[in-house]
């Protein structure tokens, strides 16, 4: 099979190192590269991380104290501690 296609000068390149480099044809390069496409998103998909790991990731874990009513009335609760934190300046 022929394929004619267009390159933008940064794969050109990429392709040009490659075929220096290993001594190869642009059609094997290719090959090769599509060989390892296909394994990489066929045969190992990447899973997609589970929020709980995404929020481990991101360094921003973290845990707090309250009253058990807190999530009903939090406003009120912060409001009090940004006067109280206002007042003492």
């Amino acid at each position: 099979m022929f394929i004619n296609t267009h390159l933008d000068e940064n794969c050109l390149h990429q392709l040009e190192y490659l075929t220096q480099t290993t001594q190869t044809s642009i059609s094997d390069v290719i090959n090769q590269a599509i060989h390892f496409y296909y394994e990489h998103k066929h045969v190992n998909p990447l899973p997609q991380p589970r929020a709980a790991e995404l929020i481990l990731r991101s360094g921003f874990v973290g845990c707090g104290e309250a009253e058990p009513t807190w999530s009903e009335n939090y406003k009120t609760e912060l409001l009090k501690l940004l006067v109280e934190k206002h007042d003492n300046c």
